[in-house]
Protein backbone atom coordinates (compact mmCIF):
# COMPACT_ATOMS: atom_id res chain seq x y z
CA UNK A 1 0.00 0.00 0.00
CA UNK A 2 1.00 3.69 -1.03
CA UNK A 3 1.70 6.07 2.07
CA UNK A 4 -0.82 8.41 2.58
CA UNK A 5 0.93 11.15 2.33
CA UNK A 6 0.70 12.11 -1.77
CA UNK A 7 1.41 14.77 -3.98
CA UNK A 8 -1.68 15.63 -6.43
CA UNK A 9 -0.99 18.50 -8.46
CA UNK A 10 -1.82 19.64 -12.31
CA UNK A 11 0.47 20.91 -14.27
CA UNK A 12 0.08 24.56 -15.74
CA UNK A 13 -0.60 24.70 -19.63
CA UNK A 14 1.45 27.26 -21.41
CA UNK A 15 3.18 27.67 -24.70
CA UNK A 16 5.78 25.13 -25.69
CA UNK A 17 8.09 27.41 -28.09
CA UNK A 18 7.76 26.13 -32.03
CA UNK A 19 12.10 26.49 -32.61
CA UNK A 20 12.70 23.13 -30.51
CA UNK A 21 15.86 21.48 -31.32
CA UNK A 22 15.65 18.72 -33.55
CA UNK A 23 17.47 16.10 -31.41
CA UNK A 24 14.28 16.47 -28.69
CA UNK A 25 11.75 16.38 -31.71
CA UNK A 26 13.54 13.40 -33.12
CA UNK A 27 14.03 11.67 -29.38
CA UNK A 28 10.30 11.96 -29.17
CA UNK A 29 8.00 12.54 -32.42
CA UNK A 30 4.39 12.87 -31.06
CA UNK A 31 4.84 15.26 -28.39
CA UNK A 32 2.05 17.81 -27.52
CA UNK A 33 3.83 19.01 -24.95
CA UNK A 34 6.85 18.52 -22.20
CA UNK A 35 6.71 18.54 -18.31
CA UNK A 36 10.14 19.49 -16.09
CA UNK A 37 10.21 17.60 -13.22
CA UNK A 38 12.59 18.28 -10.55
CA UNK A 39 13.08 16.11 -7.59
CA UNK A 40 15.01 17.34 -4.09
CA UNK A 41 15.08 16.62 -0.59
CA UNK A 42 12.42 18.18 1.33
CA UNK A 43 14.89 18.59 4.46
CA UNK A 44 17.80 20.14 2.23
CA UNK A 45 16.89 21.03 -0.92
CA UNK A 46 19.40 19.29 -2.47
CA UNK A 47 18.41 17.25 -6.25
CA UNK A 48 18.31 13.71 -5.23
CA UNK A 49 17.81 10.69 -7.97
CA UNK A 50 14.38 8.94 -7.68
CA UNK A 51 12.61 6.40 -9.77
CA UNK A 52 9.35 7.13 -11.35
CA UNK A 53 6.30 4.81 -12.60
CA UNK A 54 3.83 6.66 -14.98
CA UNK A 55 0.95 5.78 -16.30
CA UNK A 56 -1.33 7.52 -19.20
CA UNK A 57 -5.37 7.42 -18.94
CA UNK A 58 -5.48 4.18 -19.89
CA UNK A 59 -3.66 3.02 -16.65
CA UNK A 60 -0.85 1.74 -19.64
CA UNK A 61 3.05 2.05 -18.72
CA UNK A 62 4.60 5.24 -20.82
CA UNK A 63 7.71 4.50 -22.67
CA UNK A 64 9.56 7.49 -23.37
CA UNK A 65 12.16 7.90 -26.07
CA UNK A 66 14.83 9.75 -24.92
CA UNK A 67 18.41 9.34 -25.71
CA UNK A 68 20.27 7.84 -22.54
CA UNK A 69 17.28 7.18 -20.38
CA UNK A 70 17.58 5.03 -17.54
CA UNK A 71 14.75 2.90 -18.02
CA UNK A 72 13.38 -0.66 -17.55
CA UNK A 73 10.10 -2.81 -17.77
CA UNK A 74 7.70 -0.24 -16.53
CA UNK A 75 10.00 2.62 -14.78
CA UNK A 76 12.66 4.92 -15.18
CA UNK A 77 15.36 7.12 -13.05
CA UNK A 78 15.43 10.65 -12.81
CA UNK A 79 19.00 12.10 -11.41
CA UNK A 80 17.88 15.25 -9.67
CA UNK A 81 15.99 16.65 -12.78
CA UNK A 82 14.13 14.79 -16.07
CA UNK A 83 11.77 16.96 -18.77
CA UNK A 84 9.50 14.99 -19.73
CA UNK A 85 7.96 15.04 -23.55
CA UNK A 86 4.78 13.54 -23.74
CA UNK A 87 1.31 13.70 -25.62
CA UNK A 88 -1.63 15.13 -24.71
CA UNK A 89 -3.77 13.61 -22.29
CA UNK A 90 -3.83 12.94 -18.43
CA UNK A 91 -1.25 10.76 -16.11
CA UNK A 92 -0.45 9.32 -12.95
CA UNK A 93 2.63 8.95 -11.76
CA UNK A 94 4.18 7.14 -8.30
CA UNK A 95 7.75 8.48 -6.99
CA UNK A 96 10.39 6.37 -5.05
CA UNK A 97 14.04 7.46 -3.46
CA UNK A 98 14.30 4.45 -1.78
CA UNK A 99 12.40 2.50 1.33
CA UNK A 100 13.97 5.34 3.78
CA UNK A 101 11.38 7.83 1.96
CA UNK A 102 8.10 8.41 1.78
CA UNK A 103 6.54 7.98 -1.94
CA UNK A 104 4.51 10.19 -3.95
CA UNK A 105 2.01 9.99 -5.73
CA UNK A 106 -0.19 12.52 -8.32
CA UNK A 107 -1.54 13.15 -11.53
CA UNK A 108 -1.35 16.13 -13.89
CA UNK A 109 -2.48 16.78 -17.40
CA UNK A 110 -0.20 17.74 -20.87
CA UNK A 111 -2.54 20.11 -23.10
CA UNK A 112 -1.23 20.93 -26.67
CA UNK A 113 2.25 23.68 -26.19
CA UNK A 114 2.35 22.79 -22.59
CA UNK A 115 5.77 23.57 -20.92
CA UNK A 116 5.85 23.48 -17.13
CA UNK A 117 8.11 22.85 -14.30
CA UNK A 118 7.30 20.85 -11.44
CA UNK A 119 9.31 20.50 -8.11
CA UNK A 120 8.59 17.09 -5.90
CA UNK A 121 9.90 16.96 -2.36
CA UNK A 122 10.52 13.98 -0.82
CA UNK A 123 10.14 13.23 2.90
CA UNK A 124 12.93 11.23 4.42
CA UNK A 125 11.62 9.24 7.52
CA UNK A 126 14.60 6.99 8.26
CA UNK A 127 18.79 6.92 7.64
CA UNK A 128 20.04 3.13 7.87
CA UNK A 129 23.47 3.87 6.75
CA UNK A 130 23.63 6.92 9.40
CA UNK A 131 22.78 4.15 12.18
CA UNK A 132 25.48 1.76 10.36
CA UNK A 133 22.91 -0.22 8.23
CA UNK A 134 24.27 -0.76 4.60
CA UNK A 135 21.72 -1.86 2.09
CA UNK A 136 22.37 -4.47 -0.77
CA UNK A 137 20.71 -6.47 -3.75
CA UNK A 138 22.44 -10.23 -3.94
CA UNK A 139 21.09 -10.93 -7.41
CA UNK A 140 20.40 -9.11 -10.56
CA UNK A 141 21.33 -8.99 -13.67
CA UNK A 142 21.38 -5.55 -15.06
CA UNK A 143 23.30 -4.02 -17.84
CA UNK A 144 26.43 -2.50 -15.73
CA UNK A 145 25.80 1.38 -17.18
CA UNK A 146 22.73 1.42 -15.72
CA UNK A 147 23.37 0.74 -12.07
CA UNK A 148 25.43 3.72 -10.94
CA UNK A 149 21.91 6.15 -10.86
CA UNK A 150 19.67 3.11 -10.09
CA UNK A 151 21.87 2.60 -6.93
CA UNK A 152 21.47 5.94 -6.21
CA UNK A 153 18.16 6.05 -6.75
CA UNK A 154 17.49 2.66 -4.77
CA UNK A 155 19.71 3.86 -1.87
CA UNK A 156 21.71 0.60 -2.85
CA UNK A 157 25.34 0.73 -1.82
CA UNK A 158 26.32 -2.99 -3.08
CA UNK A 159 24.86 -5.09 -5.92
CA UNK A 160 25.36 -8.15 -7.01
CA UNK A 161 25.40 -8.51 -11.14
CA UNK A 162 25.61 -11.46 -12.94
CA UNK A 163 24.94 -9.27 -16.10
CA UNK A 164 28.19 -9.46 -18.47
CA UNK A 165 28.99 -5.56 -19.83
CA UNK A 166 26.52 -4.80 -22.33
CA UNK A 167 24.73 -7.83 -22.28
CA UNK A 168 22.25 -7.94 -19.04
CA UNK A 169 19.89 -10.44 -21.35
CA UNK A 170 22.14 -13.40 -21.72
CA UNK A 171 22.57 -13.09 -17.94
CA UNK A 172 19.20 -13.09 -16.99
CA UNK A 173 18.11 -16.11 -19.48
CA UNK A 174 20.89 -17.65 -16.79
CA UNK A 175 19.13 -19.76 -13.86
CA UNK A 176 21.59 -21.12 -11.98
CA UNK A 177 20.26 -21.73 -8.83
CA UNK A 178 23.79 -20.98 -7.05
CA UNK A 179 25.32 -17.54 -6.78
CA UNK A 180 28.86 -16.48 -6.46
CA UNK A 181 29.30 -12.70 -5.94
CA UNK A 182 32.20 -11.89 -4.38
CA UNK A 183 33.67 -15.27 -3.78
CA UNK A 184 30.26 -16.21 -1.10
CA UNK A 185 28.62 -19.17 -2.57
CA UNK A 186 24.33 -18.18 -1.99
CA UNK A 187 21.66 -20.17 -2.50
CA UNK A 188 19.20 -18.22 -4.80
CA UNK A 189 16.16 -19.70 -3.11
CA UNK A 190 15.71 -22.10 -0.12
CA UNK A 191 13.77 -24.46 -2.00
CA UNK A 192 16.93 -25.02 -4.44
CA UNK A 193 16.83 -28.96 -5.18
CA UNK A 194 20.72 -29.10 -4.23
CA UNK A 195 20.27 -27.41 -1.32
CA UNK A 196 20.76 -30.28 1.09
CA UNK A 197 23.90 -30.84 -1.34
CA UNK A 198 25.17 -27.52 -0.45
CA UNK A 199 24.92 -27.50 3.62
CA UNK A 200 26.31 -30.67 3.30
CA UNK A 201 29.71 -29.46 1.38
CA UNK A 202 29.76 -26.63 3.87
CA UNK A 203 30.51 -24.17 0.89
CA UNK A 204 27.29 -22.39 1.54
CA UNK A 205 27.06 -18.46 2.89
CA UNK A 206 23.63 -17.48 3.06
CA UNK A 207 20.27 -18.13 1.38
CA UNK A 208 18.14 -15.92 0.04
CA UNK A 209 14.97 -15.32 2.17
CA UNK A 210 13.63 -12.83 -0.12
CA UNK A 211 14.30 -13.80 -3.49
CA UNK A 212 13.26 -13.49 -7.11
CA UNK A 213 9.78 -15.05 -6.83
CA UNK A 214 8.75 -12.18 -4.95
CA UNK A 215 7.90 -9.09 -7.16
CA UNK A 216 7.41 -5.75 -6.73
CA UNK A 217 3.72 -6.21 -7.12
CA UNK A 218 3.28 -9.77 -6.97
CA UNK A 219 4.48 -12.78 -6.11
CA UNK A 220 5.95 -15.84 -8.51
CA UNK A 221 3.37 -18.26 -7.36
CA UNK A 222 5.41 -21.42 -8.01
CA UNK A 223 8.87 -23.47 -7.39
CA UNK A 224 9.51 -25.07 -10.81
CA UNK A 225 13.65 -23.87 -10.40
CA UNK A 226 13.03 -26.09 -6.81
CA UNK A 227 11.42 -28.57 -4.63
CA UNK A 228 7.66 -27.57 -5.21
CA UNK A 229 5.63 -27.44 -2.12
CA UNK A 230 2.23 -28.70 -0.65
CA UNK A 231 -0.10 -26.21 -1.42
CA UNK A 232 -2.62 -27.92 1.10
CA UNK A 233 -0.08 -26.20 3.68
CA UNK A 234 1.19 -23.68 2.05
CA UNK A 235 -1.39 -21.97 0.12
CA UNK A 236 -2.38 -18.81 -2.09
CA UNK A 237 0.13 -15.87 -2.88
CA UNK A 238 2.02 -16.37 0.49
CA UNK A 239 2.30 -19.57 0.14
CA UNK A 240 6.39 -19.25 -1.86
CA UNK A 241 7.48 -16.95 0.74
CA UNK A 242 6.07 -19.20 3.47
CA UNK A 243 7.43 -22.35 2.10
CA UNK A 244 11.08 -20.16 2.08
CA UNK A 245 10.81 -19.44 5.49
CA UNK A 246 10.13 -23.19 6.60
CA UNK A 247 12.92 -24.35 4.59
CA UNK A 248 15.13 -21.87 6.12
CA UNK A 249 14.10 -22.50 9.73
CA UNK A 250 14.55 -26.12 9.57
CA UNK A 251 18.37 -24.98 7.96
CA UNK A 252 18.91 -23.47 11.31
CA UNK A 253 17.09 -26.19 13.67
CA UNK A 254 20.33 -28.45 12.08
CA UNK A 255 22.35 -26.46 13.78
CA UNK A 256 23.83 -24.47 11.11
CA UNK A 257 24.66 -20.90 11.24
CA UNK A 258 23.59 -20.11 7.54
CA UNK A 259 23.19 -16.30 7.65
CA UNK A 260 19.37 -14.94 5.11
CA UNK A 261 20.16 -12.94 2.17
CA UNK A 262 17.83 -10.93 -0.15
CA UNK A 263 17.81 -10.46 -4.18
CA UNK A 264 15.36 -9.04 -6.69
CA UNK A 265 16.11 -10.83 -9.63
CA UNK A 266 16.07 -7.72 -11.44
CA UNK A 267 16.90 -8.46 -14.96
CA UNK A 268 15.49 -11.24 -15.18
CA UNK A 269 12.28 -10.14 -13.67
CA UNK A 270 10.51 -6.64 -14.05
CA UNK A 271 11.61 -5.89 -10.13
CA UNK A 272 13.02 -2.31 -9.59
CA UNK A 273 16.69 -3.15 -8.30
CA UNK A 274 16.53 -3.40 -4.66
CA UNK A 275 13.35 -4.54 -4.56
CA UNK A 276 14.32 -7.25 -1.96
CA UNK A 277 17.38 -5.97 -0.26
CA UNK A 278 19.94 -7.60 2.81
CA UNK A 279 20.98 -4.50 5.43
CA UNK A 280 24.28 -5.69 5.97
CA UNK A 281 25.31 -4.07 9.80
CA UNK A 282 28.74 -2.45 9.17
CA UNK A 283 29.16 0.46 11.39
CA UNK A 284 29.73 3.98 10.56
CA UNK A 285 32.77 2.96 8.26
CA UNK A 286 31.45 1.01 5.01
CA UNK A 287 33.27 -1.05 2.27
CA UNK A 288 32.73 -3.63 0.20
CA UNK A 289 35.05 -6.03 2.21
CA UNK A 290 33.33 -4.97 5.29
CA UNK A 291 30.09 -5.28 3.67
CA UNK A 292 30.42 -8.65 2.65
CA UNK A 293 32.22 -10.06 6.21
CA UNK A 294 29.29 -8.64 7.74
CA UNK A 295 27.05 -10.44 5.55
CA UNK A 296 28.88 -13.90 6.30
CA UNK A 297 28.92 -13.02 9.64
CA UNK A 298 25.00 -12.76 9.87
CA UNK A 299 24.68 -8.98 10.86
CA UNK A 300 21.49 -8.58 8.79
CA UNK A 301 17.89 -8.19 8.01
CA UNK A 302 15.92 -8.80 4.84
CA UNK A 303 13.00 -6.81 3.33
CA UNK A 304 10.91 -6.11 1.02
CA UNK A 305 8.64 -3.68 2.89
CA UNK A 306 9.63 -2.82 6.80
CA UNK A 307 13.14 -1.55 7.93
CA UNK A 308 13.44 -3.88 11.13
CA UNK A 309 16.60 -3.16 13.06
CA UNK A 310 17.65 -5.12 16.26
CA UNK A 311 20.38 -4.91 18.89
CA UNK A 312 20.18 -7.37 21.64
CA UNK A 313 22.38 -6.65 24.93
CA UNK A 314 23.78 -4.05 22.20
CA UNK A 315 24.65 -6.61 19.82
CA UNK A 316 23.70 -6.94 16.25
CA UNK A 317 22.08 -10.45 14.39
CA UNK A 318 24.60 -13.02 14.57
CA UNK A 319 25.69 -12.96 17.39
CA UNK A 320 25.99 -16.06 19.68
CA UNK A 321 25.24 -15.96 23.69
CA UNK A 322 27.03 -18.50 25.67
CA UNK A 323 24.91 -20.18 28.45
CA UNK A 324 26.03 -22.06 31.63
CA UNK A 325 24.90 -25.88 31.95
CA UNK A 326 21.05 -25.55 33.95
CA UNK A 327 21.46 -21.98 33.21
CA UNK A 328 18.98 -19.83 32.39
CA UNK A 329 19.10 -16.16 29.76
CA UNK A 330 16.67 -13.61 29.71
CA UNK A 331 17.28 -11.62 26.46
CA UNK A 332 15.68 -8.26 26.04
CA UNK A 333 15.31 -7.12 22.44
CA UNK A 334 15.66 -3.96 21.56
CA UNK A 335 14.05 -2.50 17.74
CA UNK A 336 14.33 0.25 15.97
CA UNK A 337 11.45 -0.16 13.29
CA UNK A 338 10.05 2.08 10.12
CA UNK A 339 7.96 1.42 7.45
CA UNK A 340 5.90 3.34 4.73
CA UNK A 341 3.74 0.05 4.62
CA UNK A 342 1.05 -0.93 7.12
CA UNK A 343 2.75 -3.76 9.82
CA UNK A 344 0.20 -6.29 11.11
CA UNK A 345 2.47 -7.73 13.45
CA UNK A 346 5.81 -8.42 14.74
CA UNK A 347 6.85 -11.90 15.90
CA UNK A 348 9.79 -13.42 17.73
CA UNK A 349 10.40 -16.51 16.68
CA UNK A 350 12.67 -18.73 18.61
CA UNK A 351 14.40 -22.71 17.41
CA UNK A 352 11.25 -22.27 14.14
CA UNK A 353 8.44 -21.71 15.95
CA UNK A 354 6.43 -18.06 17.22
CA UNK A 355 7.36 -17.65 20.63
CA UNK A 356 5.65 -14.32 20.84
CA UNK A 357 3.08 -12.19 18.67
CA UNK A 358 2.54 -8.61 19.07
CA UNK A 359 0.74 -6.27 17.10
CA UNK A 360 1.77 -2.76 16.12
CA UNK A 361 -0.22 -1.09 18.63
CA UNK A 362 0.50 -3.00 21.32
CA UNK A 363 4.41 -2.12 20.37
CA UNK A 364 3.52 1.34 20.17
CA UNK A 365 1.77 1.05 23.77
CA UNK A 366 4.80 -0.37 25.76
CA UNK A 367 6.95 2.04 24.26
CA UNK A 368 8.64 0.23 21.74
CA UNK A 369 9.69 -3.00 24.06
CA UNK A 370 9.23 -6.30 22.93
CA UNK A 371 8.84 -9.66 25.24
CA UNK A 372 11.83 -10.77 26.36
CA UNK A 373 13.03 -14.37 24.84
CA UNK A 374 14.08 -17.04 27.67
CA UNK A 375 16.46 -19.67 26.78
CA UNK A 376 17.81 -22.45 29.33
CA UNK A 377 19.15 -24.84 25.74
CA UNK A 378 20.81 -24.20 23.26
CA UNK A 379 18.90 -22.63 20.44
CA UNK A 380 18.34 -19.23 18.03
CA UNK A 381 16.02 -16.83 17.62
CA UNK A 382 14.88 -14.06 14.95
CA UNK A 383 12.46 -10.67 14.78
CA UNK A 384 9.85 -10.27 11.94
CA UNK A 385 7.41 -8.25 10.73
CA UNK A 386 4.69 -9.09 8.65
CA UNK A 387 2.76 -6.20 6.30
CA UNK A 388 -1.21 -6.11 5.73
CA UNK A 389 -0.26 -6.42 1.70
CA UNK A 390 -2.11 -9.33 -0.37
CA UNK A 391 -0.57 -9.44 -3.29
CA UNK A 392 2.81 -10.49 -2.70
CA UNK A 393 4.16 -12.22 0.56
CA UNK A 394 5.69 -8.50 2.22
CA UNK A 395 7.89 -8.84 5.43
CA UNK A 396 11.14 -8.23 7.04
CA UNK A 397 13.07 -10.82 9.11
CA UNK A 398 16.37 -10.42 11.24
CA UNK A 399 19.06 -12.60 11.06
CA UNK A 400 19.23 -15.25 13.71
CA UNK A 401 20.91 -15.20 16.94
CA UNK A 402 22.04 -17.31 18.22
CA UNK A 403 22.10 -19.47 22.66
CA UNK A 404 24.55 -22.19 23.06
CA UNK A 405 25.07 -24.37 26.17
CA UNK A 406 28.70 -26.07 26.23
CA UNK A 407 29.62 -24.91 22.97
CA UNK A 408 26.93 -27.49 21.39
CA UNK A 409 24.38 -26.20 19.09
CA UNK A 410 20.85 -27.38 19.06
CA UNK A 411 20.08 -30.04 16.10
CA UNK A 412 16.74 -30.87 15.76
CA UNK A 413 15.69 -35.05 15.00
CA UNK A 414 12.87 -33.31 12.78
CA UNK A 415 14.75 -31.12 10.82
CA UNK A 416 17.30 -33.45 10.34
CA UNK A 417 14.63 -35.78 8.67
CA UNK A 418 13.39 -33.04 6.44
CA UNK A 419 16.51 -33.03 5.13
CA UNK A 420 16.68 -36.70 4.30
CA UNK A 421 13.07 -36.90 2.89
CA UNK A 422 14.28 -34.31 0.99
CA UNK A 423 16.86 -36.13 -0.47
CA UNK A 424 15.13 -39.16 -1.04
CA UNK A 425 13.10 -36.99 -3.34
CA UNK A 426 15.76 -35.32 -5.12
CA UNK A 427 17.42 -38.92 -5.98
CA UNK A 428 14.04 -39.86 -7.49
CA UNK A 429 14.04 -36.77 -9.44
CA UNK A 430 17.63 -37.49 -10.67
CA UNK A 431 16.59 -41.28 -11.82
CA UNK A 432 13.67 -39.95 -13.57
CA UNK A 433 15.43 -37.27 -15.15
CA UNK A 434 14.90 -38.37 -19.09
CA UNK A 435 17.33 -35.88 -21.10
CA UNK A 436 20.29 -36.85 -18.55
CA UNK A 437 22.96 -38.89 -19.63
CA UNK A 438 24.21 -41.72 -17.35
CA UNK A 439 27.78 -40.60 -16.08
CA UNK A 440 26.27 -37.12 -15.31
CA UNK A 441 23.36 -38.77 -12.92
CA UNK A 442 25.73 -40.97 -11.51
CA UNK A 443 27.69 -37.98 -10.62
CA UNK A 444 24.44 -36.30 -9.15
CA UNK A 445 23.58 -39.36 -7.44
CA UNK A 446 26.72 -39.61 -5.80
CA UNK A 447 26.55 -36.14 -4.55
CA UNK A 448 23.20 -36.79 -2.98
CA UNK A 449 24.78 -40.12 -1.21
CA UNK A 450 27.49 -37.55 0.04
CA UNK A 451 24.61 -35.21 1.57
CA UNK A 452 22.95 -38.20 3.00
CA UNK A 453 25.95 -39.26 4.75
CA UNK A 454 26.59 -35.63 6.00
CA UNK A 455 23.02 -35.94 7.94
CA UNK A 456 23.00 -39.36 8.72
CA UNK A 457 25.87 -38.14 10.95
CA UNK A 458 23.94 -35.02 11.96
CA UNK A 459 20.71 -37.58 13.07
CA UNK A 460 23.13 -39.16 15.16
CA UNK A 461 24.23 -36.15 17.11
CA UNK A 462 20.80 -34.43 17.63
CA UNK A 463 20.18 -33.19 20.90
CA UNK A 464 16.15 -32.18 20.30
CA UNK A 465 13.35 -33.10 19.03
Amino acid sequence: MRSAKRAVWMAVIVVLSSTASAPHLAAAPRADGQLRIEVVDATTGQPIAARMHLKNSRGRPVTLRLPGLNQFADHFYIDGQLTLPLRRGQYTFELEAGPEYRDQAGRFEIERHADDTKTIEMHRFADLADEGWWAGDADIARRPDDLPLATRAEALSVVANRAAPGDAASAARSEAPLLRPNDHAIARTPFAWDLPVWLASGELDAIALVHHHALHDGVVDNEADGRPRDRAIFPGATGNGRWSETIYYHVLNCGLRIPPAAGSGSGENDNPLGTNRVYVHCGSEFSDELWWEGLEAGRVFVTNGPLLRPLVEGQPPGYVFHLDEGGRLSLEIGLELATRVPIEYLQIVKNGQSDAEVRLDEFAKTGGRLPPVVFDSSGWFLVRAVTTNRQTYQFASSGPYYVEVASRPRVSRRSVRFFLDWIDAAERRLRELPDLDEPARAKLLAEQAAARQFFDDLLARANAD
